[in-house]
């Protein structure tokens, strides 16, 4: 990311971090974001963190209501932190996906989530997503903002998010196994989308589209191949198999009748019981 980008894209996430934060004064209203890009130093050299702090305190937000999760390096301290959250006496809590996702509940003020960068994981984005739209936040709306840059490295990371999300949800799908299925997942598709508008080259996106098709049609062949294949099989292997094993049993059959019907023509040996249809 050039200079004019980054400046251009750190604009963005502080306008609306500035903007929910400004709206939302009175009702102390609160907002995570997510950066696994970096963490924060005291040595003096750049990192986000403490670029992103400084730039919102020249614009007003207090200090002491922005932290970071890594300053929470402590059981204890993190659970004040947290507290301090779901009370909105720190209104902007900024930190990584590993120290900030499963375990992190403080939902009950937050009115926006900002991911500044992409996971290597879908479930990265899944454990974010998840400390907002959680039972217990009191907000009946929420915003969730995922930034890309165009012409960057965020269109191949979101390419391997929506592989590995296309993969995943077949896996975990409740359906029968099949040799092959649709990419029809919703989660997979925001993520190809999101990597399309990445791109900002509409040819790419049309591209995008156009593998789409390709991908199904190829698909439907695949399937019908297999299909072919199957019959083809039963055609030259199982059916002739099934023909002649029920045409064995048919011969069996003829030949226990024909025996049947042979010894029931022979006369009853003397002294056996005779089988009368008379009642009393």
């Amino acid at each position: 990311m050039n200079g004019q980008r980054g400046h251009r894209f750190s604009a963005y996430v502080l306008f609306f971090i500035y903007h929910f934060w400004q709206d939302h004064r009175d009702q102390k209203l609160t907002q995570l974001v997510f950066c696994d890009l970096s963490t924060p130093k005291s040595d003096g050299n750049f990192n986000v963190y403490d670029d992103m702090r400084q730039k919102l305190t020249a614009r007003g937000v207090p200090a002491d209501e922005i932290a970071f999760i890594h300053d929470a390096n402590m059981e204890t301290r993190k659970k004040e932190l947290f507290a301090k959250v779901r009370t909105g006496q720190v209104r902007v809590l900024v930190g990584s996906t590993f120290k900030m996702g499963a375990g992190t509940n403080v939902q009950d003020k937050l009115i926006a989530l900002h991911d500044l960068d992409c996971p290597w994981r879908p479930r990265d984005l899944e454990q974010r997503s998840g400390r907002i739209v959680r039972q217990g936040n009191n907000n009946d709306e929420v915003h969730i903002f995922r930034y890309v840059t165009e012409n960057t490295f965020d269109a191949y990371l979101y390419q391997i998010l929506e592989n590995k999300q296309r993969f995943i949800s077949q896996i975990m799908t409740s359906k029968s196994p099949v040799r092959s299925a649709e990419d029809i997942d919703e989660t997979a598709l925001s993520y190809a989308e999101v990597k399309a508008l990445a791109t900002g080259n509409p040819l790419i996106k049309e591209k995008m589209d156009l593998d789409i098709q390709v991908s199904k049609l190829k698909l439907l062949k695949a399937n019908h191949l297999s299909q072919r294949y199957a019959l083809e099989d039963r055609l030259l292997k199982h059916f002739p198999r099934q023909i002649k094993s029920t045409e064995e049993r048919i011969t069996g059959y003829e030949k226990d009748i024909a025996r049947y019907e042979r010894h029931s023509a022979l006369p009853l040996a003397e002294g056996m019981p005779r089988k009368t249809n008379s009642r009393a």
